[in-house]
């Protein structure tokens, strides 16, 4: 069985005999026994993107590259795009297809491991990310994220959305050799567009047990976008503290969103915003004693 997303993916594969799709699995989302038994399904198919000696902390909780392996026809290719969605579920964060074979792929992307920042120093890029695509992506005039993304046919991540799981494409230049990549320096926008909202990347993984009990919401994609959209509306209502930012976004997730209405939540809010009491703190208060 096929989805509208597997058609889309696989339309580059079906257009190239050599072009081959890879995913993207971030590692620390799994378990550990999850971890050992997807390494072990995948054996030699399945590449560590934080190849530096430095990363050796990180490397079995960071980003994986996974590969169809011997099974490169049309249907194969749908097979494990189907397999690796079954047994890494929510870890997967992205689908490439390349006409680079996903070895050789893997080498070209842990090129971009390592970003140079605005204060002199080297950074951990996490450039797989659906926050720093889109940023890397429109610096193409760049020699760095020019590099990155030429031998890739179509990069595809999540898209934060509220109510269903979405992916967006990123459409590279589908060369079919690795180019040398220069570093990839960040200058100061750049560097702001890549640090985003760090709270709403916290809160999709604080909360991901909380959206676990809504079964239409647990999924990454929606998770986050669900984050951000409260995010929006605690600001739009006056709130500037984190914690307050916080309690607000927990607060409603956990009551399913049902909190507008509520009279003591209002109140909390306009404490909190006016410098009173934290939110959450209010609220309880105020709900208990009524």
């Amino acid at each position: 069985m096929t989805t509208k997303f597997a058609e889309l993916l696989i339309a580059d594969v079906r257009d190239s005999a050599t072009c081959t799709l890879a995913g993207i699995v971030e590692m620390a989302r799994l378990e550990p026994t999850q971890r050992d038994e997807l390494l072990a399904r995948y054996d030699a198919h399945a590449w560590p993107l934080l190849s530096q000696p430095e990363f050796d902390n990180l490397r079995m909780i960071g980003p994986w590259l996974f590969g169809p392996g011997a099974y490169t026809s049309l249907q194969g290719q749908y097979d494990f795009h189907h397999a690796l969605n079954r047994q890494a579920g929510d870890a997967v964060c992205g689908w490439i297809t390349s006409e680079l074979s996903p070895a050789k792929l893997a080498s070209h992307l842990c090129q971009a491991n390592i970003a140079h920042a605005p204060d002199g120093e080297c950074y951990l890029l996490r450039y797989h990310t659906e926050a720093a695509l889109p940023v890397l992506d429109a610096r193409r005039n760049q020699p760095g994220p020019r590099a990155l993304f030429a031998p890739i046919t179509s990069w595809w991540h999540p898209l934060p959305h509220v109510s269903r799981k979405a992916w967006a494409a990123i459409r590279g230049e589908r060369i079919a050799h690795t180019p040398a990549m220069s570093p990839i320096t960040l200058d100061d926008d750049t560097w702001h567009a890549l640090a985003g909202d760090p709270l709403a990347y916290t809160l999709a993984d604080q909360l991901k047990p909380a959206f676990a009990q809504q079964p239409d919401k647990d999924c990454y994609g929606v998770r986050l976008g669900t984050v951000q959209h409260y995010l929006a509306q605690a600001r739009e209502q006056g709130l500037i503290r984190p914690g307050d930012l916080n309690d607000y976004v927990t607060l409603t997730v956990l009551a399913g969103g049902a909190l507008t209405t509520n009279a003591h939540w209002q109140a909390a809010i306009d404490e909190a915003k006016n410098g009173g009491r934290p939110l959450s703190q209010s609220y309880k208060a105020r709900r208990f004693t009524a």
